[in-house]
């Protein structure tokens, strides 16, 4: 595949960012670029608020979007039941927008739909601006998603969300569940591992898959918990620490990763990159097909 040795780099300019994948291994002439714009807000420790969190963006956005170009495939669905693409906690939107990308270039009569969820109105509406700015050919989505909502509370309308393979968005509306959830650097609360294990039980249908990315569990809250929260609903996991390092020893090259570290230090945002941990954690989960007996 011609994304194997994709590289990924960033030119930054204000809020306006330009991530630029090439798409001829080995040479570098055609690059796939996608646009992004960062929200505004009159916050100057934007991201230290846990509502604030999709303003700015994320180290793990970027470690992601470069793995989903190495890793086609993920995108493809091979193997796993037809249905669209979730983002969760999109923020700026840079992991879906790169799947959208990736997706259409490889063939440009996909139209296989990447929905963009989050919480806070003002990221809802930049995540809208950002699928414009990139002309895409499907009509991708956005939809506020709300973690508490999709946490089973025994009631009955929750029982009925459940047995209709559902999830429900922040005005009410439910929705089918996705073959495939993504989501970079969800975890970062002592409770964001139930909250988020139930939400990828809610929006992932049976036989998919969800990839989570985010910082090493020395790092953040929540991350060695996580795996066990996603067993007890009985979804399959496996970890995958100390990404960075991996690469490393293979032989493989992180020097994008490094020189957006760079950038984000220079326009910045450094706390976000210094505090982010020594190394990366992937979470690759599962959801098995239960008998319909």
């Amino acid at each position: 595949s011609f994304y194997t040795k994709a590289k990924v780099f960033f030119t930054m300019s204000s809020k306006r960012l330009t991530f630029s994948i090439p798409t001829n291994a080995g040479d570098g002439d055609d690059e796939l670029k996608i646009l992004l714009h960062q929200a505004t807000m009159e916050d100057s420790n934007q991201g230290e608020n846990e509502t604030n969190t999709g303003f700015v963006m994320w180290p793990s956005a970027v470690m992601l979007s470069h793995h989903l170009s190495r890793n086609p495939h993920i995108l493809r669905g091979d193997g796993t039941p037809e249905g669209d693409i979730m983002e969760l906690g999109a923020g700026c939107g840079l992991v879906g927008l790169t799947a959208a990308a990736l997706l259409q270039n490889e063939n440009p009569d996909n139209d296989d739909k990447v929905i963009f969820t989050d919480y806070n109105p003002a990221v809802l509406q930049n995540l809208k601006t950002n699928i414009l700015l990139n002309e895409f050919n499907v009509e991708h989505e956005v939809f506020g998603l709300d973690w508490f909502d999709q946490q089973p509370d025994g009631d009955e309308a929750e029982s009925v969300q459940k047995k209709e393979n559902t999830w429900v968005d922040m005005e009410g509306k439910s929705h089918g569940q996705c073959r495939l959830i993504l989501g970079a650097d969800l975890l970062a609360c002592s409770n964001d591992a139930d909250l988020v294990a139930c939400t990828i039980d809610s929006t992932l249908m049976e036989g998919g898959n969800a990839f989570i990315l985010g910082a090493s569990a020395d790092a953040r809250f929540g991350v060695s918990e996580f795996p066990d929260s996603c067993r007890s609903l009985g979804l399959e996991v496996t970890v995958d620490e100390n990404i960075l390092e991996a690469r490393e020893n293979a032989g493989g090259s992180d020097s994008s990763y490094q020189q957006l570290m760079n950038e984000l230090e220079l326009s910045g945002h450094n706390q976000r990159a210094s505090t982010f941990g020594s190394d990366f954690t992937m979470f690759t989960i599962t959801k098995p097909i239960t008998s319909s007996c």
